[in-house]
């Protein structure tokens, strides 16, 4: 079946500057820092965009880009290795304990689940990123502690609270049906043999094969970004109906005094980088949840903002259930004070971040409160 995601070309705002020291590549976010300042500065009053802030809005376009691919995966970009990974994503064996991939990252809720954190045979501890426009990552997981899609997709398979799976198991099932084998024996060119750890690494690649094919379609912003390419002088196309005045006030803000855009910018409106947040949380087991080892603590992933408004509750652990609420304040980069915003300003925000998905998550945004 042709499925409208797989036909085009899954945590918000962090109000500070981007800067978390040796994480970033140090000189180009002091040159960045200083170009939103100035940025900030020139627009603060004004009721258009600066240059500066018109070509960070633009960089978040143009949308879908071409389709990315794994020059080092076999099965990335082919339809027998996208349809071998679509059959195990689908699949209730793919897991002993009959946990598909699918049942956390659900089709009809924009491959997350609608969660506060992720329920596998075991309860996590962080909420369930969306899979929409994964393969554009550079590193996965809150923590990033997998920089290969490949790799990212075996995860569930290894961690004990999710859906735990053996090497032996997977290669047992891979040798055991044939309509499995057959397909990956297309894909790999020779039939799964009996060294589980390479069929292990054949399973997650796979697996990325069929989650690039996962995209976040175009959106109404993406119809906005376009008409402003094409409008010469500085001026602005009108708001509309699909992109109110309240989202254009709030990528005004987005890309200016609000600083979105210091980690939230380029296509996917996410830097992919890691920064310390001032949500704290805690692990299954009760302890302090300290984001990506080696980093300051309680240090995570910027995600992508696409399709984002469709896969609340939000931040990483899932603790904040208004989208206008997601706004606030939540990066904590050294040096760096992030802007205060009004009630009626963080719903503009979350306006134009509801101009950004396809079908966002229903937020009765009247309460979001000073």
């Amino acid at each position: 079946m042709r499925r409208p995601w797989a036909a085009a070309s899954a945590p918000l705002r962090r109000a500070a500057a981007a800067g978390a020291g040796a994480l970033l590549a140090g000189t180009a976010v002091v040159a960045l820092a200083l170009a939103l300042r100035a940025a900030r500065a020139d627009g603060a009053t004004a009721g258009r965009l600066t240059p500066a802030q018109r070509a960070a809005v633009l960089a978040f376009g143009p949308w879908p880009p071409p389709p990315p691919h794994d020059g080092a995966n076999p099965a990335s970009g082919r339809p027998a290795g996208i349809a071998l990974g679509e059959a195990l994503f689908y699949s209730p064996r793919l897991s002993p304990t009959g946990l598909r991939c699918a049942s956390c990252h659900e089709p009809w809720r924009h491959f997350a689940d609608g969660r506060a954190v992720a329920q596998g045979v075991a309860r996590g501890s962080r909420n369930t990123p969306t899979l929409l426009g994964a393969a554009r990552h550079r590193h996965f997981g809150w923590d990033g502690a997998r920089d290969r899609l490949w790799q990212q997709s075996l995860r569930p398979l290894e961690d004990a609270r999710e859906m735990p799976a053996t090497g032996a198991q997977l290669g047992a099932l891979l040798r055991r049906d044939a309509p499995l084998g057959a397909r990956y024996a297309a894909v790999f060119g020779a039939a799964p043999g009996d060294d589980d750890a390479a069929v292990t690494r054949s399973v997650g690649l796979a697996l990325a094969a069929y989650v690039e094919t996962l995209a976040s379609p175009r959106t109404p912003f993406d119809a906005w970004r376009d008409r402003l390419a094409a409008t010469a002088g500085g001026a602005e196309p009108a708001a509309s109906g699909e992109f109110p005045e309240s989202a254009r006030r709030g990528l005004h803000l987005f890309v200016g005094r609000a600083g979105c855009v210091a980690c939230h910018r380029g296509p996917t409106l996410g830097d992919d980088a890691f920064h310390p947040s001032l949500v704290h949380s805690l692990t299954a087991a009760g302890t302090a949840d300290a984001g990506r080892p080696g980093a300051p603590p309680n240090t995570f992933r910027t995600p992508s903002l696409r399709a984002a408004a469709s896969t609340g509750p939000w931040m990483h652990d899932g603790s904040v259930a208004r989208l206008c609420d997601a706004v606030q304040a939540h990066a904590a980069d050294p040096g760096v004070e992030p802007p205060a915003l009004t009630a009626a300003e963080r719903r503009d925000v979350a306006a134009f971040l509801r101009t950004l998905a396809v079908d966002a998550t229903p937020d009765d945004a009247s309460r979001c409160a000073d």
